[in-house]
């Protein structure tokens, strides 16, 4: 009787083991589509929000080099050189926020591609 009863909890703790790790895997593998879909949406993103920031930048690219070119040509002797300075500054800091944001973009890109790989 003994041995009956120790073969059956021998019986019962294999399976309790048999289904804990069949729950732990079906979680590993649900977690792994779930970081698939996380990493899909956010490159999506990333990249909708690159193309945006590639177009304001080329714009914002071109309004500094036309007043740089404007600068050069003399056309600014007219206005005051505060003036100037200040629509030269903002021109560039915009230019170069945009730039950076562009960067940051590239790199996340780029990181959510090696993840991916990985």
């Amino acid at each position: 009787m003994r041995k009956l009863l120790f073969l059956l909890a021998a019986i019962l703790l294999m399976a309790a083991c048999e289904t804990k790790h069949e729950r732990a895997q079906r979680e590993i593998a649900e977690r792994k589509a779930a970081l698939k879909h996380k990493q899909d949406s956010a490159l999506q993103a990333a990249q909708q929000e690159l193309a945006w920031v590639d177009s304001a930048l080329q714009q914002a690219n071109q309004t500094y080099d036309q007043l740089n070119a404007d600068l050069q040509s003399g056309k600014w002797k007219a206005v005051g050189s505060k003036q100037m300075e200040e629509k030269m500054t903002a021109a560039r800091l915009h230019r170069d926020s945009l730039q950076v944001r562009f960067d940051v973009l590239c790199s996340k890109i780029k990181y959510i591609h090696r993840r991916q790989k990985e």
